[in-house]
């Protein structure tokens, strides 16, 4: 695990992973280069850890910023591998410990991960969580992948499609939906109302939003959309958790566009399902790529309905007109629309947020995820 920078989805779902495995069948260690959240919270458990120290230009790496993908830019991520001797010391550890399966989540690991397997001679399965576009990044990412690994674990049939030989699909991608913890994320367990705290009124309709703050989330429609239901005398307020690099540039925009009593920011939180049971309506505003997103399965799970943008995994999650609504990205009227529409629908909103559930308890549990992962791991092994 990398663990150097704020955790997503998918650190989240690989916790849930590591913490849930059937201890009869599989001894986990985690191997760690940072001491983030997920490693923290790993460290509270009885899972054995290992530190593998690299440098900070390898944990640093945020490929969405990388625009070219230059000769010089492979030469110099290779150099850092090879001088940093991570290869060498990881091949070290997984000997020593006997490890017969190498899992990686983070793009990082997959590499330095994938290629101590081809040292070693140690299988090596992946979970992929990123929904690559077909630019430089997603070729190298695809070709990265498809070499090294030897299972590719894809949280949505979108994702695994990615993932042609030709113009096949590889059979190595299989899809193995997230999932989440329905008994974390179950509205009649969650009790306490942070209304007040985060600086909402207690009688407020409010949309929210939870996740990374950057600009393919497209949270600028979220905010222009309210921005034109409170130009048309409707009363509403808006919930935006997270961080991220495009935080103060929607901060800007809502001092431009006063809306500073309309619109909260309250950060990173880590009390999810009381800031789900809070809003009126989640909305997920990702402009080109998602995965799968697994805090609209948590929204979902609190009976949140849903707007969702009909952009990759998210289709697969929201079932239009029954769970929620999906709409096409980047546009600002038609979200204010479909957010005026249920608010002046509460029955519709009610009956959304229990499919919604349903759904999730259905198809999208932890339980489901791991033991489907199980399975992999069992077969790319030959156990069964």
């Amino acid at each position: 695990m990398n663990g150097a920078k704020p955790p997503r989805g998918g650190e989240f779902l690989t916790y849930s992973l590591i913490t849930n495995l059937d201890t009869d069948k599989f001894n986990p260690l985690v191997i760690y280069a940072k001491e983030g959240v997920i490693v923290k919270k790993i460290k509270q458990t009885d899972i054995n850890t290992i530190e593998l120290t690299l440098p900070d230009r390898l944990t640093g790496i945020y490929p969405r910023k990388i625009k070219l993908y230059s000769p010089l830019f492979l030469f110099t991520l290779l150099w850092d591998l090879v001088t940093s001797r991570c290869l060498f010391r990881l091949k070290k550890l997984i000997l020593e410990n006997d490890i017969q399966l190498i899992y990686c989540a983070d793009n990082l690991s997959k590499l330095i991960g994938g290629m101590v397997g081809k040292m070693t001679n140690v299988k090596v399965v992946a979970h992929c969580h990123d929904d690559f576009k077909e630019d430089a990044l997603g070729k190298i990412m695809r070709r990265t992948y498809l070499i090294f690994l030897d299972r590719i674990l894809t949280v949505s049939d979108k994702v695994r499609r990615f993932f042609k030989v030709g113009q096949k699909i590889s059979p190595k991608a299989v899809t193995v939906y997230g999932g989440i913890d329905t008994r974390l994320y179950d509205p009649d367990k969650t009790k306490t109302d942070i209304r007040s705290e985060l600086g909402l009124d207690k009688d407020a309709f409010v949309i929210g939003s939870i996740g990374v703050i950057e600009e393919d989330k497209g949270h600028i429609y979220l905010l222009k959309a309210v921005a034109k239901l409170i130009s048309e005398g409707i009363d509403i307020s808006a919930v935006i958790c997270g961080t991220g690099h495009k935080e103060e540039f929607l901060k800007k925009f809502v001092e431009d566009e006063n809306l500073n009593e309309n619109i909260f920011f309250p950060g990173f939180r880590k009390d999810i399902p009381e800031v789900l049971k809070a809003l009126d309506i989640f909305v997920m505003t990702s402009m080109t790529i998602e995965s799968l997103s697994i805090v609209t399965l948590e929204a979902m799970a609190m009976r949140n309905p849903v707007i969702a943008t009909n952009i990759g995994g998210l289709p697969e999650v929201v079932v239009d007109g029954e769970t929620g609504i999906i709409i096409e990205p980047c546009n600002a009227d038609v979200l204010a629309d479909s957010i005026k529409y249920l608010l002046e629908n509460p029955e519709k909103r009610f009956q959304m947020g229990q499919q919604g559930r349903k759904r999730v308890c259905e198809h999208f549990t932890i339980e489901k995820n791991v033991r489907k992962t199980e399975e992999v791991f069992l077969e790319t092994l030959g156990v069964v």
